[in-house]
């Protein structure tokens, strides 16, 4: 099967390989790595098995499910040991220069470390490679992810993909100009503070240059309100209110609006908040 049509099969199930569950009631964003799957078991046990959130331990921002607490201490006293290959996506994914969200039971420990793969009705991702020849293969996606992790993505706290593109390729300047969300154009874009920004036209790319700070998201490009409330939501870039001259951008999903959520609080009260746990968040 060629590459391309690989990436046609996947092209669905392209996203991050970590479940987001915003929890109205508390504010909260649980991200869930794994899918919930015990990192423990695929290492210790050879098998993927579902964890229990009785018992999960937090790294680097995701939370991970274990089966028991004894799995759980495991985990917390050396999680680089157990965290997936390649982030967690797809190894396949990685040496076809792509990012695909696997199948969570259909993993490989290889060299020590547990690798995932795709699965769905069309395609199998392990058993294709195991056909390949193992040193070539494990130097695409070896290659491949160390480019990614050599990205800007969070550079000074900032909510930026692995490209570094801020916004999702939205236009910070058609915010205020336009008062809508216009998606910019590779062909104009400028890069500030670690943060690549597009916009729709070069007199767009010039107004932002000649002064950036005015026109860059608050708070990193993260969810205001999740600001407000001491968290760090994903955004969605369509949603959004310019405050006091600020570009505030919100939460939507199929639970949370958060853009909702703002407007039925004080909004001096809840930008001071905001304001407040930014500066601890970037370190400013």
């Amino acid at each position: 099967m060629s590459n391309r049509r690989i990436s046609q099969v996947a092209s669905a199930m392209l996203c991050t390989s970590v479940l987001s569950l915003a929890v109205a009631e508390t504010g909260q964003t649980t991200v869930i790595g794994l899918q919930g799957y015990s990192p423990v078991s695929y290492l210790d046990d050879n098998r993927a098995e579902p964890g229990s959130p009785r018992f999960t331990v937090e790294h680097a921002g995701i939370t991970y499910f274990l089966t028991s607490a004894k799995q759980a201490e495991r985990f917390r006293s050396s999680p680089e040991r157990y965290l997936p290959a390649y982030g967690g996506y797809c190894a396949y994914g990685c040496a076809v220069d792509g990012k695909f969200t696997p199948d969570p039971t259909n993993f490989k420990v290889i060299a020590g470390r547990t690798h995932l793969f795709l699965r769905n009705d069309q395609l199998d991702t392990k058993l294709l490679w195991e056909k390949e020849d193992y040193g070539t293969i494990k130097r695409k996606a070896d290659r491949f992810w160390q480019q990614q992790t050599q990205s800007r993505a969070y550079l000074g706290a900032q909510n930026l993909p692995a490209s570094g593109v801020a916004l999702e390729g939205y236009s910070p300047v058609s915010y205020f100009v336009s008062g809508r969300a216009e998606p910019g154009d590779p062909r104009f874009q400028a890069v500030h503070n670690g943060a690549t920004y597009l916009f729709t036209s070069a007199e767009q790319m010039k107004q932002f240059q000649e002064n950036p700070a005015r026109y860059e998201p608050a708070f990193g490009g993260w969810c205001a309100f999740g600001m407000a409330v001491r968290d760090k939501f994903p955004v969605d870039p369509t949603r959004f209110k310019i405050v006091d001259g600020r570009l505030f951008l919100f939460l939507k999903n199929e639970t949370v609006d958060a853009l909702e959520l703002w407007q039925k609080e004080n909004e001096r009260t809840l930008t001071a908040k905001a304001d407040e746990h930014w500066r601890k968040v970037s370190g400013s």
